[in-house]
């Protein structure tokens, strides 16, 4: 895989996880005050992971190559890791009457 298309790959991750901690935003915001309390530090934690996926992806892209693969590898972490930030608080989630 080359540089543009690693890139192109980590930018749409990158758009998934806005999405993904806009959901548990909602999510929280649709529940009880219980589950509330219980998304909170979930919801902190994948905030705070964004914003170090977005500050991994500016050093990409204005990074040399050499310091290019290390950079790679910080930002897929993150982005890991708010997957799995996301599926702990998604088990706080509002149950939802399916239609």
């Amino acid at each position: 895989m080359n540089e543009k298309t690693v890139k192109e790959k980590l930018q749409v991750e990158l758009a998934n996880l806005q999405s993904i901690v806009d959901e548990v935003k909602l999510q929280m915001h649709l529940g009880a005050k219980e589950a509330q309390e219980k998304i909170r530090p979930h919801l902190e934690e994948l905030e705070q992971e964004l914003s170090q996926a977005k500050e991994k992806w500016g050093q990409l892209e204005s990074s040399s190559e050499s310091a290019w693969e290390d950079i790679q590898t910080g930002l897929r972490k993150s982005v890991k890791s708010m997957q799995q930030a996301f599926e702990r608080a998604k088990k706080h989630f509002p149950e939802q009457d399916e239609k």
